[in-house]
């Protein structure tokens, strides 16, 4: 891997490659053999290149929105929002609790609860 062409064959190991092939498949399919290689080659190229592109897109979408949050401390906003809730509910006495407002409760409770709605 030390070579130019990051790996590839070349020189010497290049013809023995060409020459076992030869041997194996013959003079007459290894025209074939080499056409169904480079067209295979040429599709996993063409289909990297493309799944390249879609994650170039996909990664930019991705950056942008984590710029966009970078921006908002939500942590901030959601203990706002809590502290609000809270002392709402200690101004009116109104907790809303699901337990506490039964007459909407669709569903009755499990067995073995107990509850102080009377259905």
């Amino acid at each position: 891997m030390d070579q130019k062409g990051g790996g590839m064959l070349a020189g010497p190991g290049l013809w023995v490659v060409l020459g076992i092939a030869l041997v194996v498949f013959g003079p007459k399919r290894l025209p074939e053999l080499t056409k169904s290689i480079r067209k295979a080659l040429r599709e996993f190229m063409t289909t990297t290149e493309e799944i390249k592109q879609n994650l170039g897109g996909e990664l930019k979408g991705a950056r942008e929105i984590r710029t966009n949050l970078a921006g908002l401390d939500l942590l901030a906003e959601l203990a706002e929002r809590v502290s609000a809730s809270m002392s709402s509910e200690e101004t009116t006495g109104d907790s809303s609790h699901p337990s506490k407002d039964c007459k909407d409760r669709k569903v009755p409770p499990k067995e073995g609860t107990q509850t102080s709605c009377p259905f």
